[in-house]
């Protein structure tokens, strides 16, 4: 799952993290080699250069490593237990025990850096067991005389000065982590209530277009087929069969949603469809613009302004047996402002539109969800006893 773009995540704090961490190790490195080379009058040779010379190259490694952000782990894991066991070598190292009396180890000017490494590649547990050991460790050769041989009083300062440090830098990349993890949460939740958002929407476009679709076609079609007693009656609804034929051979779709469609052809398109449900019905055209509109506008405002047709052939009167007088039309116009109207009148009986019922079909999903899902509005102006207009609107903000 793709993460926003610029958002924090764990990965991104962890890397961060350690490549702060190999920045200050360089400066502690800069740090002890003063105190590096002034131990080696007191060390044996070998440890003189060996030790310093292994510990600083882990450290460029290490640097080297996050740079990359490859082995890094590895490179401040081992970094970490040779510091541990060359502090634990250092009784070995002293070859003149006199001039090491009140000296500190070089290495302590390291011992942050191991317990840093550690929290960042170590689970906690183990990165405070780390920090706890070598803080022991260290204490303990403060006091022989290899370590500097100081008094326990300031072996235990210089320890509790460690753990301090060391307790400091595990929590805050602790709390660090933990904010992270949070935020990595929040998002994926977030991303989680989007997909299932968009997945329900899915879904319901497709249900109000199945839905629609059998109550454009087959519904219609059954019950102009009932009410049929004239032969003209009889003659629509076998023009109606045979173009609800057509519309399932190629259903979802009147027009292909992903071409533009013309005003003209759509005009032309609603023309024929209009005289396919009955001749009786006057068609308008206003000043159309020479410009196009979105397939899917066009599917759903066409699909909409035969619904409001349909909806007046069998709900505007007459009853059934009585011949129809009720006038019927269609107008079709387009403004500078990138509006596209189709108003669908008619001076049959008339209704209450807020008493439709909801499970009306050819209302709510046919025309009204189908025009709003592409961003357009419909409108209904009726009346008991005054007829009805269904207005249906979209407009082209583009163009606004």
């Amino acid at each position: 799952m793709n993460r926003l773009r610029g958002a924090i995540s764990r990965s991104s704090v962890d890397l961060i993290m350690v490549r702060a961490a190999a920045l200050f190790a360089l400066i502690f490195a800069a740090q002890s080699i003063a105190a590096a080379v002034q131990s080696a009058s007191y060390l044996y040779p070998v440890w003189a250069v060996g030790v310093p010379s292994v510990l600083f190259a882990l450290l460029l490694l290490v640097v080297v490593a996050s740079a990359i952000n490859r082995g890094v782990t590895l490179l401040m894991t081992a970094f970490a237990l040779v510091y541990l066991v060359a502090l634990a070598l250092v009784p070995l190292s002293v070859e003149n025990l006199g001039a090491a009396h009140f000296s500190q180890p070089w290495l302590w000017y390291l011992v942050t850096l191991g317990i840093a490494f550690t929290a960042l590649v170590w689970p906690t547990r183990w990165a405070i067991t780390f920090a706890a050991f070598v803080t022991a460790e260290y204490m303990v050769i403060r006091t022989l005389p290899a370590g500097g041989g100081v008094a326990p009083e300031l072996a235990i300062l210089d320890g509790l000065y460690i753990l301090l440090i060391g307790a400091f830098m595990i929590m805050l990349i602790t709390t660090l982590r933990v904010a992270a993890d949070r935020v990595d949460a929040a998002q994926l939740t977030a991303t989680q209530q989007v997909a299932r958002a968009a997945h329900h929407q899915a879904v319901e476009l497709e249900r109000a277009k199945v839905d629609a679709l059998v109550h454009d076609t087959v519904l219609a079609t059954l019950i102009a087929a009932a009410k049929a007693v004239t032969p003209s009656e009889r003659e629509r609804a076998a023009r109606m069969a045979q173009s609800s034929l057509q519309t399932l051979q190629h259903a979802p779709v009147a027009f292909d949603p992903d071409s533009e469609v013309s005003l003209r052809e759509f005009s032309d398109r609603l023309a024929a469809a209009i005289v396919l449900l009955s001749p009786r019905i006057t068609f308008t055209v206003g000043q159309l613009e020479h410009r196009a509109m979105p397939g899917r506008v066009a599917d759903a405002l066409f699909s909409a302004a035969i619904q409001a047709l349909i909806n007046s052939l069998q709900h505007a009167g007459p009853g059934t047996g009585e011949p129809d007088r009720i006038a019927r039309s269609v107008s079709l116009q387009s403004a500078a402002r990138g509006e596209i109207t189709v108003r669908v009148t008619d001076t049959g009986i008339g209704f209450e539109p807020s008493a439709v019922p909801s499970e009306r079909l050819g209302l709510r999903v046919s025309i009204r969800e189908r025009v709003e899902a592409v961003g357009g509005s419909v409108s209904i102006e009726s009346a008991p006893g005054r007829g009805a207009s269904v207005i249906i609107e979209w407009k082209d903000y583009q163009r606004s």
